[in-house]
């Protein structure tokens, strides 16, 4: 994947997000020498899934993406840094990074489900 733009010019480096894992999605990152642990999951009622073709724009009136951020420390721990829901046009700051997720289709069938089910959900990184 090729490198974001968010809409301050800022330029990120394409986070591993694999679409068809589907979510909840956990995966760590290695990120100008530190370790950061990223989960992303949709926030959506039950009564808005029960039509397995449906694929949700995000965010919605009522279905919306969750980013949790945990970073490594020197004494082994891990340190929350981010959470909270992200909407595409917005950039997010917070310790030493800065992050984007411009874009966030999510297809009923790979909440909680993998395959290739029409999900398209893409976030950058860079240095603050």
């Amino acid at each position: 994947m090729d490198t974001l733009v968010g809409p301050s010019g800022r330029t990120y480096a394409p986070l591993p997000i694999d679409s068809s894992r589907g979510v909840p999605q956990f995966f760590p990152l290695l990120f100008a020498n530190r370790n950061y642990l990223f989960h992303l999951y949709v926030n959506v009622p039950a009564a808005r899934v029960t039509d397995k073709s449906l694929i949700l724009d995000l965010p919605s009136a009522d279905a919306f993406l969750v980013v949790t951020v945990e970073v490594d420390l020197a004494d082994g721990t891990r340190q929350p840094i981010f959470l909270r829901k992200v909407v595409p046009g917005l950039e997010y700051e917070t310790g030493r990074i800065a992050m984007v997720f411009p874009q966030q289709r999510v297809a009923v069938q790979n909440l909680n489900g993998q395959g290739d089910f029409g999900s398209q959900v893409t976030g950058g990184i860079a240095l603050r």
